[in-house]
């Protein structure tokens, strides 16, 4: 559905004659002009500047019964104070002094000095509908920030808030909705249910252009709009849309506020010189101390670089000289311009409050890309920070921090690998090797540490980037720039906020990726004031935003660090795996878990397994004591390797089964999972390895178990099989792997 120029022509004028009148809201009357223009049903109505201007002639264009509403600008919730009315339609003298008692009672509420001003008077048909469940539905926007105009669908009526908040949350989206789209949210609500059973399958289709509608409005007035616009909708309510009795979708209560805009060019995501921080030729670190027996930043930097083999490593300090780093003698330079080569990227560790004059004097050589790791020191505030960086910064270098990490890429070439992580290699191990697939973006190098020293088994990072403060170099910039490196499959995210409009661009730019975007977030707890006079600003926090944009852009969300590191696991280690259908089979050696993992399936299926597998599964099981009609079958305890490996290598030569679940309690004596048994060429541990690199099937594998069994466990790792410390989230972390292609 096209909302064409002639109708945006008549939609601006009714803002421009508010706007001329100092409102930046609009009356109920306009709200149904808007929506009446769009395409949309509203009641039929009239504007009256007084009680005499009811005349005869103009309640002849209503029924038996009307509507009246006090107009005032003053006013938000008109119905509190009197100011709404259903009455009888009999003659114009008696609406006349109805409206003239209406004034009068609204006005009572207010001492002389406050006393609102009335416009003028709504007439309005009266709809008759009952007010059962579903019968009113909200649509309403409001305009977030970081991500531009969200639209909230849900049960309307003076309960929304309540119903929302207690029984069913609102349903959040970005628009705009294609029409398809459209249909697919319509056909997402519980109350279709309903719909269906009482004979009314058409509703759908009704709240389906309605919702198109008003997103298409949404994303026109504001400002990711594709077109230069004069005014932005800030907020908007339709509550309620209702479904009469004569069948008709009509929109019977409007609010709507709005603003001029100030027109901005459209945010887009800035990968120039991003490829300096991850490849550069030359890198020269800021604020190496020349005493090798103090911690120094600049120092532990330099020993990370000189670790990898750079050859290309210069030290910068100001009182020049040398000093050893790693058994080799580096000399000290006193700025850039006295290296004897160009630099890509410098990697500042000096105090932050020199960075504006280090900018400032930086001479001739300028390198593309700056890591500045310090924090913002506590007498400058942020702005005057930025406002200083942005006099000094050289044209076209891009920066990531302050107060930052930096940055790490493990490259397969010799001698070209980054890492600014300032974390000693004893204390931290971070490595890549031919199969790391990952970069993980974070605004926490807390974070950064945590998932590496996790995951120290199985080195899926193939670039991290710790990007701080983001002065300069955005999330967004980042993930455009590893959703075209072909060496990254997997994108993870770890944010705490997004500047103004950088949601949507991450919206945009996450709904574009062909790799899985894995994101977690910090700081989820609703902050600030809700605007009091809009049910929709009431109705929706900035996480449920959030939550509402990754969903609806494709974006695997999760809920906490743990469930973030676990799907990490699950997407980098399967991403060469084939991806079939949710179809599962388990191999499980404890009742207790072969039931949870049955419990916890979610969208997983469990298979029915052909004839052949199950006969081969009933040879398998010669003790007889493994029920093979199930899907997720219990080996008990009483299973060795040996044939807990032919069990499992049952299921993956099935081809109904999609994936392998794979749950070990390891304390049994059958299986050699101790430490002096575990490394055995025919233990459990090398047997599920040489099956996960014999089949191209996904399998998880969940160990529930302590420490001891470290080693075997360490063993399946790096064999590259995800491992997981109980089968709830061995469960999960493959249903969201196997939900995420399949919806591709």
């Amino acid at each position: 559905m096209s909302l064409g120029a002639d109708l945006y022509k008549r939609i601006d004028s009714v803002f421009e004659k508010a706007a001329a009148d100092g409102r930046n809201m609009l009356f109920e009357h306009e709200v149904y002009e808007i929506l009446g223009n769009a395409g949309l049903d509203v009641p039929h109505y009239v504007f009256v500047g007084k009680p005499s201007d009811a005349t005869e002639e103009t309640l002849m264009q209503f029924g038996d019964r009307i509507v009246i509403k006090i107009v005032s600008k003053d006013i938000a919730h008109k119905q509190k104070l009197g100011g709404v009315k259903v009455i009888n339609n009999s003659e114009a003298l008696f609406v006349q002094f109805v409206l003239q008692r209406m004034k009068e009672t609204v006005l009572s509420h207010f001492d002389d000095e406050s006393k609102p001003i009335i416009e003028g008077f709504l007439i309005v048909e009266y709809v008759e509908f009952t007010q059962s469940l579903g019968n009113e539905l909200l649509i309403g926007v409001k305009d977030d920030k970081a991500f531009g105009p969200v639209v909230t669908l849900s049960k309307g009526g003076d309960d929304a808030e309540f119903f929302a908040k207690y029984y069913d949350p609102a349903n959040l989206f970005l628009p705009h909705l294609t029409n398809e789209e459209s249909m697919e949210l319509a056909g997402s609500l519980k109350i279709i249910n309903k719909f269906n059973e009482i004979g009314h399958p058409e509703y759908k289709g009704l709240i389906a252009k309605s919702a198109e509608i008003i997103s298409k409005l949404a994303h026109r007035y504001s400002d990711v709009s594709d077109m230069e616009v004069r005014y932005h909708i800030l907020s908007m309510d339709v509550n309620p849309f209702v479904f009469s009795k004569s069948g008709r979708f009509i929109a019977v209560d409007g609010y709507m506020t709005f603003e001029e805009s100030n027109f901005k060019s459209k945010l887009e995501a800035d990968t120039s010189n991003i490829d300096a921080f991850f490849k550069p030729n030359g890198i020269a670190v800021i604020g190496v101390s020349r005493n090798e027996t103090k911690y120094s930043m600049g120092r532990e930097i330099a020993n990370l670089l000189h670790e990898l083999n750079r050859n290309d490593l210069y030290c910068i300090n100001l009182k020049e000289g040398s000093t050893r780093i790693g058994g080799k003698e580096y000399r000290m330079y006193q700025n850039l311009d006295d290296l004897p080569g160009d630099v890509d990227l410098a990697v500042y560790a000096a105090p932050a409050a020199s960075v504006p004059e280090f900018l400032k004097n930086m001479g001739k050589r300028k390198p593309k890309a700056m890591v500045m790791i310090p924090g913002i020191p506590s007498d400058i505030g942020y702005n005057e920070f930025s406002a200083m960086l942005n006099e000094t910064k050289p044209e076209g270098m891009r920066i990531i921090g302050p107060n930052c990490m930096g940055v790490y890429y493990g490259s397969e070439e010799y001698g070209r690998g980054v890492n600014t992580l300032f974390i000693e290699e004893n204390r931290l191990k971070l490595t890549s090797d031919k199969n790391s697939n990952t970069a993980l973006l974070t605004q926490s190098g807390g974070m950064a540490i945590t998932m590496i020293d996790k995951l120290v088994n199985n080195p899926v990072f193939k670039a991290v980037a710790s990007f701080g403060n983001k002065y300069d170099v955005k999330i967004t910039d980042l993930l455009k720039y590893f959703m075209a490196d072909d060496s990254i499959k997997v994108i993870s995210v770890y944010v705490e906020g997004f500047d103004e409009r950088e949601g949507r661009l991450f919206f945009d730019l996450a709904r574009e990726s062909t790799k899985p975007v894995i994101v977690y977030k910090g700081g989820k707890t609703e902050a600030g004031a809700q605007a009091a006079k809009s049910h929709t600003a009431a109705m929706t926090g900035d996480y449920d935003t959030f939550k509402a944009a990754c969903l609806q852009a494709g974006v695997i969300l999760t809920e906490d660090a743990t469930q973030f590191m676990d799907c990490i696991k699950a997407f980098s280690l399967l991403a060469d795996k084939k991806t079939g259908g949710m179809r599962v089979g388990g191999v499980l050696n404890a009742g207790f878990e072969a039931t949870i993992a049955s419990d916890e399936l979610g969208r997983l299926e469990p298979v029915k397994v052909m004839p052949a597998t199950l006969e081969r599964l009933n040879r398998i099981n010669f003790h007889g004591l493994a029920d093979t009609s199930n899907a997720i079958i219990d080996v008990t305890p009483m299973t060795d390797d040996v044939m807990y490996g032919e069990f499992i290598e049952a299921f993956m030569e099935d081809d109904n089964v999609d994936a392998v679940i794979v749950g070990i309690v390891p304390h049994v004596e059958n299986i050699k999972s101790t430490p002096d048994t575990c490394t055995d060429e025919n233990s459990l541990a090398n047997v599920l390895v040489r099956i996960y690199q014999k089949y191209n099937k996904p399998l998880v594998v969940s160990v529930n178990a302590s420490e001891f069994y470290g080693e075997f466990v360490g063993l399946m790792e790096r064999g590259s099989l995800p491992v997981y410390s109980d089968i709830r989230s061995a469960v999960r972390s493959l249903e969201a792997y196997l939900d995420y292609f399949n919806k591709k």
